[in-house]
Order: C-alpha cells, then sequence, then structure tokens
C-alpha cells in the first residue's frame, strides 16, 4: 500500500481507525477511493472562529474549543434538535415531580422507623419541636 500525500487531521484519525490488516490489504487505488470520500464527507470546516487550546494541571490536561461561524445546518435539523431538548427536559421534570412525593414518603416512612425503634439521632430536639409555634 502506498501512501498518498500528507491528509489532514480528520482524514489521517479516520484512517487510522482501521484495522492495520485490512488497511494493508487495500490496493493504492482502494485506498485512495477510502481517502477521498473520507475528505469530502468530512464536517464542515472552516469556522470564522475557531480557537483550541489545552490548559495543564498537575494531575491532568483540558483542552477548551470555541468555534463560531453562520449557521449551515439545515432548517428541519434545528427543528428537529430543539425538539428534542424539549422532549428532553420535559421528561426530566416529570422525573423530578414524580420523585417529590416519593422522596417525601421514604423520608416520613424512615422517620416513623426511627420514632418506632427509638432511635434518637439529637437527643435534646424532636421533628415535632420544630412544627410547636406556642
Amino acid at each position: 500500500m502506498t501512501e498518498i500525500a500528507p491528509m489532514d487531521p480528520f482524514t489521517q484519525h479516520v484512517i487510522d481507525k482501521i484495522d492495520p490488516k485490512v488497511r494493508a490489504s487495500l490496493s493504492p487505488q482502494q485506498f485512495s477511493n477510502i481517502e477521498k470520500a473520507i475528505r469530502e464527507s468530512r464536517p464542515l470546516q472552516g469556522h470564522p472562529v475557531d480557537i483550541r487550546g489545552e490548559i495543564p494541571f498537575f494531575f491532568a490536561r483540558y483542552y477548551y474549543v470555541f468555534l463560531m461561524g453562520r449557521d449551515r445546518r439545515l432548517a428541519t435539523t434545528r427543528k428537529e434538535q430543539a425538539r428534542k431538548r424539549n422532549y428532553l427536559s420535559k421528561t426530566a421534570l416529570l422525573i423530578l415531580i414524580g420523585m417529590g412525593p416519593f422522596l417525601v414518603f421514604t423520608l416520613f416512612t424512615l422517620y416513623m422507623l426511627k420514632s418506632i425503634f427509638g432511635i434518637n439521632l439529637f437527643p435534646d430536639s424532636h421533628l415535632m419541636d420544630l412544627f410547636k409555634f406556642w
């Protein structure tokens, strides 16, 4: 297999993911066509603002990416993503609302069990003391 001119990082990354045995078995024409297909179908490039970097710490390295540019996605794609976000937020809200009564019931049950077995976590104060106003 003969390598063609240097590839962009995205294409090189995808080619590196191919099993080396399979890559070695490709003819130069097959390899060239695969490389061309990857290059032509890669994500859109050329953001007007493309800031990338990394922040080293003693124990790890973190990276940051800030991209900005014109939104070239199709309107249907934007609507689909908005629909998914709305669905996820509604689902999260329903889960939280559903967990509220369950949490109250669980805490009440644990409190009743604590009282039945005479477990006194705070010897000089009781929950009922919070509700006595007179």
